[in-house]
């Protein structure tokens, strides 16, 4: 009798390690913390000279940096009514590229096109004209650089491609890494995004990256597509915690992404036929 008491004992502690182990990745997800269609988030639309805004980096409380998709010009906004404040322009020639996503790294700021190019400048200059310094990568137009943020814990730009995810990464979408302590891109992707786990687990068909952002919260690495409408977000390994449609109504295009520091979520969207706008997010605790 005592023996399979023990043995129940030895059953019971094992079935709570094995749950421990099996239990949702979902409980880790910080995506769960916003209501991302709620009517009291704040919408703040931008002027038409950013109507087709793209990438967001988050500077401090009160201002954003961003840029629209065709020229080397980068604007600081106003956070509270999306007012233009200043803006800058990298080349003594107007360089005219399909960038797709911005980082602010201490005092420099980094662009990254459609190609995979990383224009770097610095942001104490200010003005037009800025000398900058172009980094280039094995990426091309065939991947579609459409995302760009820096991730502090491993002093690297994360760069999210919006099509081909590289040689032998079929049916997954990819974001790759730039050190930026050995200035070296890293060849093989830091995360993959695999489109049948989507399906499964999310019922979500398809993926396609248009921003990258790490959480300052928890460091996970939030991504949003814009067609289709949907945001997810992986922990530090590369896993899927958690993915959600985004509703069209409310989001006809989000191109950008960046948070607060106290984890407040910001997305822009293009202006797709309406007023390019801000929607900011609060984080529930």
């Amino acid at each position: 009798m005592i023996k399979n008491s023990k043995s129940c004992i030895l059953l019971l502690i094992f079935a709570s390690v094995i749950g421990c182990n099996y239990s949702t990745s979902d409980d880790k997800s910080l995506l769960k913390n916003y209501d991302l269609n709620g009517v009291d988030n704040t919408i703040i639309y931008l002027p038409d000279v950013l109507k087709e805004v793209s990438g967001l980096a988050y500077l401090d409380e009160n201002y954003l940096l961003t840029h629209n998709d065709e020229e080397g010009i980068v604007f600081k906004i106003n956070i509270k009514n999306g007012e233009v404040v200043s803006e800058f322009s990298i080349g003594e020639k107007e360089i005219e590229k399909d960038f797709e996503g911005i980082a602010v790294v201490k005092d420099s700021v980094y662009l990254v096109s459609s190609n995979g190019a990383i224009f770097k400048f610095s942001l104490l200059k200010g003005g037009n004209n800025i000398e900058y310094e172009k980094i280039k990568t094995p990426l091309s137009s065939k991947n579609n650089v459409e995302g760009l943020c820096y991730d502090e814990t491993t002093n690297s730009l994360l760069l999210a491609c919006k099509d081909d995810p590289g040689k032998d990464y079929k049916n997954n979408k990819a974001v790759y890494a730039f050190n930026l302590t050995h200035m070296k891109f890293i060849d093989k992707p830091k995360f993959l995004i695999s489109l049948k786990k989507l399906k499964k687990k999310f019922d979500i068909n398809d993926f396609s990256p248009s921003g990258i952002e790490v959480n300052p919260v928890n460091g996970n690495i939030f991504l949003i597509s814009a067609n289709p409408e949907v945001i997810l977000e992986l922990d530090t390994e590369g896993k899927i915690l958690y993915a959600k449609d985004l509703k069209d109504k409310k989001h006809k295009q989000p191109e950008g992404i960046t948070f607060f520091m106290n984890g407040g979520l910001i997305i822009a969207d293009e202006a797709n036929g309406q007023k390019a706008k801000l929607t900011l997010i609060p984080f529930i605790k």
